[in-house]
């Protein structure tokens, strides 16, 4: 059984993977059905996924969950009500998977993530999602939107990130990542932490966080979580980790996860 979950490719996404397809199909009934608690999504989890399931198939899972909403609305199978309900509900579960992982962690000191998003950015279930990946793999994290009144806040965990995401969607939100892009800098420790970002908006934008100086670009948060937790061995082992030249390409497709 170990053997059958270690042969399976996460960065792919569970929906390649016929076994997971239960759990997959029972989830993203229950989240558009009404009146379904919370507690019922989890026990869909435990109950659906093989035997002995590590947490971060839980969270790959209910990953899988929101592209399959996010197919749905451009298909314009489901409405934007059904959509926006779910969207909700997957990102109570990712929080309630986040707390169970921090619960389970045995890391002591744990190193912690600064997830983050540009002001007016109204899409962050898949920052909660990274979030989640981030405590499965014995990690803290946060999860901050940049607005003023949470400057103080926002260079406190700034500050203290051994690795640093932003999650952007809203490609309208161009001055906004770059004016987040400035704070992180001015905030930031001397810790050389690694510069992640996602979504969207991101993967059309390469050249322009490059240009920044956004160390790596990611179409998965599985990606962006092994990316910082390598970065983070290499730092404890007191190796210089690179920055990324203005103008390199960086996005990254997909990280092997059997390398340490």
């Amino acid at each position: 059984m170990t053997a059958e979950q270690l042969s399976v490719d996460l960065d792919t996404g569970l929906e390649h993977h016929a076994r997971y397809e239960r759990a997959i199909t029972g989830l993203h009934r229950l989240i558009l059905a009404p009146g379904n608690r919370l507690d019922q999504l989890l026990s869909c989890l435990e109950n659906t996924l093989p035997a002995n399931s590590p947490p971060s198939v839980k969270v790959l899972v209910v990953e899988a969950v929101a592209r399959k909403l996010g197919r749905e609305w451009s298909q314009d199978t489901s409405s934007f009500i059904d959509v926006t309900i779910a969207s909700a509900r997957l990102q109570d579960l990712a929080q309630a998977l986040s707390i169970e992982a921090a619960d389970r962690s045995t890391k002591h000191p744990a190193p912690f993530a600064a997830i983050l998003l540009p002001k007016d950015e109204q899409h962050s279930l898949m920052a909660h999602l990274t979030g989640a990946f981030f405590q499965a793999f014995g990690w803290h994290h946060q999860v901050l939107s940049h607005d003023q009144p949470a400057r103080p806040e926002f260079a406190g965990v700034v500050g203290r990130a051994d690795a640093i995401c932003i999650g952007w969607s809203n490609t309208r939100l161009r001055s906004q990542v770059r004016q987040l892009v400035d704070d992180i800098r001015l905030y930031a420790s001397d810790k050389n932490q690694p510069m992640i970002a996602g979504g969207v908006a991101s993967l059309e934008s390469v050249e322009f966080l490059v240009e920044m100086g956004i160390d790596c670009i990611c179409d998965t948060a599985y990606s962006a979580v092994k990316i910082a937790d390598n970065f983070n061995n290499l730092e404890k082992m007191n190796f210089a980790s690179p920055r990324v030249h203005s103008g390199q390409y960086a996005k990254t497709r997909r990280i092997d996860w059997r390398n340490p």
